[in-house]
């Protein structure tokens, strides 16, 4: 609504002036002039750089650009961006005057066109966050684009819908959760909150409400079609798929409309952080759907169920390149699990060492005693546990290169694995089955190990390492919301992400 009123203040602005419009177009458009640089001072490094790289003269002397931009930030909203982000009053008038201001309010109103397009296309291809900021353990991969050259060109060839073009995402999540964000917007005000279990007849209008339901059968009634139709509801939501009305499966038919808006607004700004092809064959672990995906050549090989890091240990967001798998791998201990873990518990109990199977080497590379530990110097020291199935990574590894020293691994304790709930681990991903996902991996590598020659290699209990010609991709993401074959899908915000970065956006 508050964008609404907005519009229609800059619409009135743009109607009071219309009488003047025929007064305006006979003066003959202004040549480029230079800028002194100086004139330049306050301005962002992004338009000075743009100047720069124009000869420092003035650009927006064509009113058709200036219009066309002016027209492009009214109708943000149909890239889910907020008109009144961007300073269109202030460029209404420039634009009404342009033709007639002195030198100086034509290089600042000439700036500030240009301030403004390039905020829009980095709000529309890299978002309005920036994540590494924002998180800290969040390393978004955005597309490469020279905004000042597609700007250049925009201008030149009067072309701002090309220039828009090139700025959208391309990756699969960017279109379906744009798509799915105004079949939600656009939908009626839901009425159908605080439903209980005994209410199967609200039930199926909020089935019906949400595309679950094909059929307007608002009867109490619960019959065939109504189980089919909540089924695909606890599909879409991650929910058991029972066919019941479970206490989750309430919780999640509770959840109002505009806190689904809102979750399909924050995962469309994720998707602007990352690149618009994950690979030909690549490792997705979706983060709070708990869920390890190996596509290759764009189709869906294998899903595993992961752990992931608990909410105080967050897995990392990032992707990179397999370099290596690990096949019984001894594992050292990081310096989280060491301050909160090991430090504490061994000080009171030195038979911790033992308990787990963990030798102790200091600076020097010489072995310690437990005994002769010092908890006051426990930086100084490595701790490394022995290989076997008792060892915390089980019985392989997938190392890739990142600053955030996590990986991907078996476990010792597969009933974890039973948990609905799995954000478990201090920060790795911990792989059910993995060494089914390793023979693919492999077979991506066209490497000569097969799973015949892993299994002979565990049982030898030694440590190996198989080199990776880093052909497959690792890409661990973060989605509460996107749209499959299946629909519009929502999971639960495991690390409590959503609402802040909503806020944040409100706010740009």
């Amino acid at each position: 609504m508050k964008n609404t009123c907005i519009l229609l203040l800059l619409l009135t602005i743009i109607s009071c002036n219309r009488d003047k419009k025929e007064k305006i177009n006979t003066v003959a458009e202004p040549q480029s002039v230079k800028i002194d640089s100086g004139s330049l001072l306050f301005e962002s490094r992004s338009t000075v750089a743009f100047y720069k790289s124009n000869g420092y003269k003035t650009v927006w002397i064509k009113e058709n650009n200036r219009k066309a931009l002016i027209d492009l930030l009214l109708n943000a909203d149909k890239h889910v961006l907020n008109p009144s982000s961007y300073a269109l009053k202030k460029l209404i008038f420039a634009d009404r005057d342009y033709t007639t201001m002195p030198y100086k309010e034509r290089v600042k109103a000439d700036a500030l066109f240009t301030k403004n397009f390039l905020k829009f296309a980095k709000d529309l291809s890299h978002g309005r966050v920036n994540p590494k900021k924002y998180y800290g353990d969040w390393e978004p991969i955005l597309r490469e684009i020279n905004f000042n050259s597609l700007l250049t060109q925009a201008i030149y060839e009067e072309n701002f819908e090309k220039a828009v073009e090139r700025l959208l995402p391309k990756n699969e999540y960017y279109k379906g959760l744009k798509e799915s964000y105004f079949v939600y917007y656009n939908k009626e005000k839901d009425t159908l909150l605080d439903l209980s279990a005994a209410q199967t007849a609200k039930i199926k209008k909020k089935l019906f409400y949400l595309d679950d339901l094909k059929s307007r059968n608002f009867s109490s009634e619960w019959d065939d079609e109504s189980t089919e139709a909540l089924k695909n509801f606890q599909r879409r939501h991650g929910i058991s798929v029972t066919g019941n009305i479970t206490p989750q499966t309430l919780r999640e038919l509770n959840v109002s409309l505009q806190d689904r808006i809102e979750q399909l607004v924050v995962n469309l700004e994720r998707s602007k952080w990352i690149p618009d092809d994950l690979g030909e064959n690549y490792v997705l672990v979706n983060l709070p759907e708990y869920k390890l995906f190996y596509y290759s050549k764009g189709t869906l090989v294998e899903t595993h169920d992961v752990i992931i890091g608990k909410d105080s240990r967050r897995t990392p967001v990032l992707s990179s390149s397999f370099s290596n798998l690990v096949i019984n791998p001894t594992w050292t201990v990081p310096p989280t699990i060491l301050k909160n873990d090991l430090v504490p518990q061994a000080s009171t109990n030195r038979s911790y060492f033992a308990n787990h199977r963990m030798t102790i080497y200091n600076s020097k590379g010489q072995l310690v005693d437990p005994e002769n530990w010092n908890p006051e110097n426990a930086k100084n020291y490595r701790y490394v546990q022995n290989t076997g199935n008792l060892n915390a990574l089980g019985l392989i590894k997938f190392d890739f290169p990142n600053k955030h020293m996590v990986y991907l691994h078996d476990t010792n304790n597969k009933s974890l694995f039973d948990r609905s709930d799995r954000a478990l681990s201090s920060g790795c991903v911990r792989v059910k089955n993995p060494f089914g996902l390793a023979e693919k991996i492999l077979e991506a590598e066209q490497s000569a190990y097969t799973r015949a020659k892993l299994d002979t290699l565990v049982s030898r209990k030694s440590t190996k390492y198989i080199a990776l010609k880093k052909k497959v991709n690792v890409h661990q993401l973060y989605w509460t919301a996107w749209k499959n074959d299946q629909g519009v899908q929502f999971r639960n915000d495991v690390y409590n992400l959503d609402k802040g970065l909503y806020k944040k956006l409100s706010k740009s």
